[in-house]
Order: structure tokens, then sequence, then C-alpha cells
């Protein structure tokens, strides 16, 4: 089975040819960091490319590999959702050609039963996830890495602990996670500035408490939060630092200061346990 990419031209190009053009321009903005310490997990925002596409290449320029295999875990935005969705599809389709779905992976975690479980209805509609592809491929070039599609909705801190469990043990060397959040949606500019720079502190500070505590005040904002909860916690426990590496929002593109969407990159090294 293949997941079919949703090519309406919304968050980016349905052509092949352009949507190469526009992923090369973007990742060549940022300067290439072949010495920098590989990175174990990018967050990185998931709008339309004109919206947040340079913040994300931000993060994908500065990975010294290709990995091997790329767990993607991103929000659910379009069908209820508790836990972690997953799909069987064997491949997702883009207008750049297929990627490889670790199959295995998904029959592995979705035999452990809760809190993984299939959600093809919710990943056949899902875009925060798909947007990523178009980087993986043009940074992998034939060889594009293989992805873990993991769609994240309601959980507990039990299901983070119990997902975070089940992913480290079918971790292996070379992973790399992919963890995609926008941050703060639609409040006027200024609002939206403070809520992202609190929620951008908690997220460099690398403290799931924190965050989970801001978000429950309101002091912070982020469609992905549970992913991102997760991904903290994740890096509580590897240690290791938080680069923060590009914030904007849409208002310099769209010209509304009244409804902006905020968008943010960040690189996850890990410390000396296992990556």
């Amino acid at each position: 089975m293949v997941r079919h990419a949703l090519w309406d031209g919304k968050f980016y190009p349905g052509d092949a040819k352009h949507l190469a053009t526009q992923v090369d321009a973007l990742l060549a903005a940022w300067p290439p960091r072949p010495d920098a310490p590989a990175p174990w997990a990018l967050l990185v925002p998931h709008a339309g490319y004109p919206y947040s596409g340079a913040c994300a290449a931000a993060a994908y320029a500065g990975l010294p590999a290709t990995p091997s295999r790329v767990l993607l875990l991103g929000p659910n935005h379009h069908r209820p959702l508790a836990g972690f969705g997953l799909s069987r599809a064997e491949r997702w389709e883009t207008p750049l050609g297929d990627v490889e779905v670790d199959a295995a992976a998904v029959d592995a975690l979705l035999a452990g039963g809760a809190p993984f479980a299939p959600a093809e209805e919710a990943l056949a509609l899902e875009h925060s996830l798909e947007v990523q592809l178009p980087f993986l491929q043009r940074l992998g070039g034939e060889s594009p890495p293989r992805v873990l599609p993991i769609l994240v909705g309601r959980c507990s801190a039990a299901d983070r602990e119990e997902a975070a469990r089940r992913l480290g043990d079918i971790a292996r060397p070379g992973d790399l996670w992919v963890v995609t959040t926008d941050l703060s949606h639609f409040h006027a500019l200024e609002r939206a500035e403070a809520l992202d720079a609190e929620t951008a502190r908690l997220i460099e500070a690398g403290d799931a408490d924190a965050f989970a505590l801001a978000l429950a005040k309101g002091r912070a904002e982020a469609c992905g939060a549970e992913p991102v909860l997760l991904l903290l916690a994740e890096h509580r426990r590897r240690g290791g630092q938080v680069e923060l590496l590009d914030r904007r929002d849409s208002s310099p593109v769209t010209g509304d200061r009244r409804e902006v969407v905020g968008y943010l990159s960040a690189r996850f090294t890990a410390g000396s346990t296992r990556a």
C-alpha cells in the first residue's frame, strides 16, 4: 500500500521540478555544518513552504550526514486521535518519488498494543509529517532515508513514557528523530511574540515539566505540544544540548499582523547515553 501525498499546492509545489528547485534554494540559504556534532533529533515546523520552509531548512541544512532512518513524529490536525497513530502503508509518495516506510518497525509497535494503534484515515489527511519528506529526499538524493511516521494525538504522561520506552526498544545507531510543531496560532503579533519567546525558551532549556505547566497556564503554545513533550522527556533521559536555530512568524509573508502563526527550528545533540 502506498500513501499518496496531498499534492494540492497548499504546502509545496505538486510539480517535481519546481519542488526540487524550491527545496534546494531553501537549503542553500543556510551554510552546511560538516563539523557540527550529529544531532539525534530535529525540531521543525510544518506550514506551507513560503511560510515556514526557511525555518525548517535551517535544521535540515545543518545535518552533517543523511540519516539511515527517520522517526517522524507530528501532531494530528484532522481526525480525533488518542495515543500514537501508525499506518501500514509501505511507502509514502511525493512529487519527488517514493519514500520507504520501515514496515517492520510499524508492525513491531502495533504488535505491542497501546498506546500505538492504526490511524490510517488520520494519516491519510495529515500534512505535518508529509512536508518533511521533500527535505529528506533532496538531502538523500537517490537513497533517501527510510521513515517511521508517527502521528501523536491526545496522550497522558504514562502514554508518552511507554511510547518512549517502545521506541527505545526499536532504536538503532544512525536514527534521527524529526519532531514537528508550529508555535502560537492566530494571535496579534505582540501576543504571538510573547508566547513564542516563552515556548522557545522552555524548549531550549529542555524542561518538559516547565513546558507542560506553561502550556496549561496559557503562557506557551504549540500545536505539536504532545510530540514536543515526548521529545523533551527523551532529551532529559539522553542529556546533551538544545540549540535553537531559527524562529520567525507568518506576518512578513502574509502582511497580516493581527493573526500570526509562529515557527521554530532546533537541533538536539546527545550526551553520553545512546543516540
